[in-house]
């Protein structure tokens, strides 16, 4: 199918078209249902329906085989409602983060194993190539990723972080789970994480998580500068206000200070 605004893959409509099957009321439904919704075969229903369930976007009730929405969404749509809501509360606290260092302030969320930039402030004459907004990159070998992570618990590691290679990135890359283990305990003893040019050869990168009113990691700020511009006797001081400035964002989004 071809319309004026580009390519449309009819499979992925048919499967997207599914997905709308459950608006309203409905929490589950049938294959012959969700086939009658669509208009389809019941064969050609099937590939469609198990396939969104084998990707987690569908669940099936093994009591009555019924099909209902599934975890996959759930985290998506979550991830956009945090996304909206984050940059706007966390906005003057990085412009003033920001403003005091005079340098790069990046705000991330995340999502199947890698983070994503939702905003940048940019506040010096370093080009950062390893970051803009909407890119993803593994949370294993970033600042705000290892700010996150060090709070997702061991379950989620084991999901989408040692489920596959640690890839090496830079001579400074973590490549293994016993350093990343110990890295990230550093991280939860001390409340911020520090990229060491781990992703990008010459950045330096101190990052502290935000939570929300259930104290779940939700996101993480950090400051990013050339290793010469962070150098090792600045960071406690540094991290110090982005942890700061992390707390007060938190706080925003119904964290308690306590």
């Amino acid at each position: 199918m071809k319309k004026n605004e580009g390519v449309i893959i009819q499979s992925v409509m048919r499967a997207l078209k599914i997905l709308q099957c459950f608006r309203g009321n409905t929490e589950e439904l049938g294959i012959l249902e969700i086939s009658d919704c669509i208009n389809l075969s019941k064969s050609t229903t099937y590939g469609l329906v198990n396939t969104l369930k084998t990707t987690g976007f569908l669940e099936q009730n093994i009591n009555n085989k019924k099909y209902r929405l599934g975890i996959e969404l759930f985290e998506l749509g979550n991830l956009v409602q945090s996304r909206m809501d984050l940059r706007d509360e966390a906005k003057p606290f990085c412009r003033m983060l920001s403003e005091k260092y005079n340098t790069t302030v990046h705000l991330a969320v995340f999502h199947g194993g890698d983070v994503i930039y939702v905003d940048k402030l940019i506040n010096n004459d370093l080009q950062i190539v390893s970051s803009q907004v909407g890119m993803r990159t593994p949370m294993y070998c970033t600042g705000v990723g290892k700010g996150i992570l060090a709070y997702l618990g061991d379950g989620y590691l084991e999901k989408y972080i040692f489920s596959r290679p640690l890839k090496k990135l830079t001579n400074n890359t973590i490549t293994t789970r016993e350093e990343l283990v110990e890295e990230l305990k550093n991280v939860r003893e001390k409340g911020y994480a520090v990229d060491d040019e781990e992703i990008e050869m010459g950045l330096r990168c101190i990052a502290a998580p935000i939570f929300n009113n259930k104290d779940y990691p939700i996101a993480a700020i950090s400051i990013s500068a050339s290793y010469r511009k962070i150098q090792d006797d600045m960071i406690d001081t540094i991290a110090k206000d982005v942890k700061y400035f992390a707390q007060k964002i938190s706080e925003r989004m119904g964290c308690n200070a306590n």
